[in-house]
């Protein structure tokens, strides 16, 4: 897995990855409700990781009723 790099900008991910910037700063700030398969497929490479190292599954609770 790669190193933690505190100073990475979401810019320099974007452009490494050829992600576009708004689709991982919408990963980073975690406003998205699907991800292509391809972009996480480029994020592992990037990182030198895999799925589970991105993303964490959570319940959600609906507080709503």
């Amino acid at each position: 897995m790669a190193e933690k790099n505190p100073t990475l900008s979401l810019a320099e991910v974007a452009r490494s990855s050829n992600i576009s910037y708004p689709a991982v700063y919408r990963l980073f700030t975690n406003d998205f409700k699907r991800v292509d398969t391809e972009t996480i497929e480029k994020l592992c490479d990037y990182f030198r990781c895999d799925l589970a190292d991105l993303f964490e599954l959570r319940e959600v609770i609906d507080v709503s009723s």
